[in-house]
């Protein structure tokens, strides 16, 4: 009879305890839900559309989890997703409900050129659909202000400053450090102007690698500046004689960078933001805050969301570094992008692809498959259209050459075409600290990537062999897919990066124009009446964005931020390493990498 009880209080207690966590997990979803709910709003006529940029401007939501220190620790959000800024303001354009529109980026920390400028562009189809657009902020960086430059009229507090400057790409040398600490750096390249490796062995650019930047960074800065001109309605050249100029207008000002802004026709008018806000308000006869028809660009999309139906294009995004295995923070796995891609393939939903690039390249082995896993969606008779975003170079262009058509924004940084190999020994260091080290081999190459031993005479012939294979297989792919004569193809790669307008000029592109372009190219190509599209996402999204969120409101009351701040350049020191590093993991250190950045 007692064990009898005892059974039957423990199936009780087993099941309090069931009921209890069951209690507390519903409990816990229900807080989580309240937390992220949102509800829908309706769109009053005459409502104000409000854009806010901050943190990164990408192509996915929450894309680098990792975010930046000030992002994640000062309570703006890591990244601003660009299609959804291009979106709202397409709908806002046709949008009667919608009388004006109001940007703030005073919190936007960078963005590549192709994406302000495509920001840009739908700001003027706002512009004319006959609608004012808006900005202020206490200042204006230089992305920033390619953004602010395209409002009908900018503001901005009087003790602020619009600072243009030009663009730079500067890298950190490591030979002659690698070398003083008894690093060698063996390296294994094709391409003349494949400069990415030469930062680990070198203590200076080469001029190679001087030509070749200032051939496309001098296209990028006219196209940027010439955005500007025309937008602010300033002469051409203007730009650059403000920069020339500036110490000199800085002085004539006494220290006053607004009243620069402002004679320089930089900003319309210099205030406060509280006399902004009692302008817009007078303007669109609001008598008192509460009056105030604001509606936020993201929760305007939400309330505009509908089902899709029918046959539609996808849209796979390729984002950072192209890496073998699974998607990390700041880069895309080649095996979840072809899963990903084949659901398109598989899916009868779906009539075309467009593969959005904006990746500077990585792994060669990984940006084989995920352009093989394109090429099986064009052998299903679904046409596929790659779309250029920043970035589509070395391995992202590798990729690019599986698609129908390629349309890249005119300010896109593309090309690279070129390979390097690359493997770091320690066998100096070891010398340095008085440390020995030897073992047993069955064979000459079974140490051949111990990086504490020297590279072996066998294993060298073999990365220089395996490079110029995969260098002439870029080559060939090149010339097959574009239609073009592989000697032709040869004396314009080599390693060499374009800007998107400069690749449509020599055939490596089709067309220009943004992802709005890509997807009228699939419908057209699909034989479908829209361009209807469906993102297939990362799955990473939304608990990790809500993640942040609970750590910067932690941060916020904790005093983390100034430290992190001030550690965060110095994190940034080793960072071509690391993405090289995590980057491919195959049996050979091959890489379809340009290593290029502007700022």
């Amino acid at each position: 009879m007692i064990k009898i009880l005892k059974l039957l209080w423990r199936g009780i207690d087993l099941t309090r305890r069931l009921v209890l966590n069951l209690v507390f997990f519903a409990l816990v979803i229900g807080v989580i839900a309240a937390l992220t709910y949102e509800k829908p709003v309706g769109v009053a006529p005459g409502s104000i559309l409000l854009v806010t940029l901050s943190g990164q401007i990408s192509e996915e939501s929450d894309f680098d989890s990792r975010g930046t220190v000030s992002s994640v620790f000062e309570g703006s959000d890591a990244s601003t997703r660009l299609r959804d800024v291009i979106r709202a303001l397409n709908l806002a354009a046709g949008d009667k409900r919608i009388a004006a529109v109001h940007f703030r980026v005073q919190d936007l920390q960078s963005a590549g050129l192709a994406s302000l400028r495509e920001i840009g562009a739908a700001m003027d189809r706002v512009k004319a659909a006959g609608k004012k657009i808006t900005v202020w902020s206490t200042g204006y960086s230089q992305a920033q202000y390619a953004v602010a430059a395209h409002a009908s009229e900018v503001f901005m507090h009087p003790m602020g400053g619009a600072l243009l400057r030009g663009i730079s790409s500067v890298r950190l040398y490591w030979g002659e450090a690698l070398k003083n600490l008894g690093v060698t750096v063996h390296v294994y390249k094709a391409g003349d102007f494949k400069s990415a490796p030469e930062v680990f062995v070198r203590s200076s650019p080469s001029k190679e690698s001087l030509q070749a930047d200032r051939f496309w960074m001098q296209d990028v800065w006219e196209q940027y500046t010439a955005n500007i001109e025309s937008a602010r309605g300033l002469m051409p050249g203007a730009v650059d004689k403000l920069i020339e100029t500036y110490p000199a207008m800085l002085e004539k000002a006494g220290g006053d960078m607004s009243r620069v802004a402002l004679d320089q026709s930089l900003v319309d008018s210099v205030q406060t933001l509280d006399e902004v806000q009692d302008l817009l308000r007078t303007r669109m006869g609001w008598k008192s805050a509460a009056d105030e028809k604001y509606v936020d660009y993201l929760s305007y999309l939400a309330a505009e969301e509908s089902a899709p139906s029918g046959k539609r294009i996808a849209v796979v995004t390729v984002e950072g570094e192209i890496k073998d295995g699974a998607d990390a923070p700041g880069m895309t796995g080649e095996r979840d992008a072809v899963e990903r891609i084949r659901a398109v393939r598989e899916s009868p939903d779906f009539a075309a692809l467009v593969v959005r690039i904006d990746s500077p390249g990585g792994s060669t082995v990984a940006s084989e498959l995920i352009r093989r896993e394109l090429e099986l969606v064009k052998k299903a008779g679904k046409p596929v259209v790659a779309s250029f975003g920043d970035y589509a170079a070395s391995g992202g262009y590798w990729i690019a050459l599986a698609a129908d058509r390629i349309v890249t924004d005119p300010m896109s940084v593309t090309g690279s075409i070129g390979v390097f190999g690359m493997m770091p020994t320690f066998e100096k260091s070891l010398e340095k600290l008085s440390l020995g080290s030897g073992g047993v081999s069955t064979s000459p190459l079974a140490g051949a990537m111990n990086p504490l031993q020297a590279v072996s005479p066998q294993f060298e012939k073999m990365m220089e062999l395996t490079v110029a294979r995969t260098y002439r297989d870029f080559i060939s792919l090149v010339a097959k897919n574009r239609k073009m004569d592989e000697k032709k193809v040869a004396e314009i790669a080599q390693g060499r990066v374009f800007t998107g307008r400069q690749a449509v000029e020599l055939g490596l592109a089709d067309s220009l124009g943004g992802l709005d372009a890509a997807l009228a190219e699939a419908a057209k190509l699909a034989k479908l009446s829209s361009s209807q599209a469906t993102f297939l996402e990362r799955e990473e999204g939304g608990v990790s964005m809500f993640l942040m969120r609970l750590m910067r409101r932690a941060a916020a009351a904790s005093g983390l931020q100034d430290f992190l701040g001030a550690v965060e350049p110095a994190a940034k020191v080793l960072e071509p390493v690391e993405r090289l590093q995590n980057a491919a993991s195959g049996p050979m250190p091959l890489y379809a990498h340009c290593l290029c950045s502007i700022k």
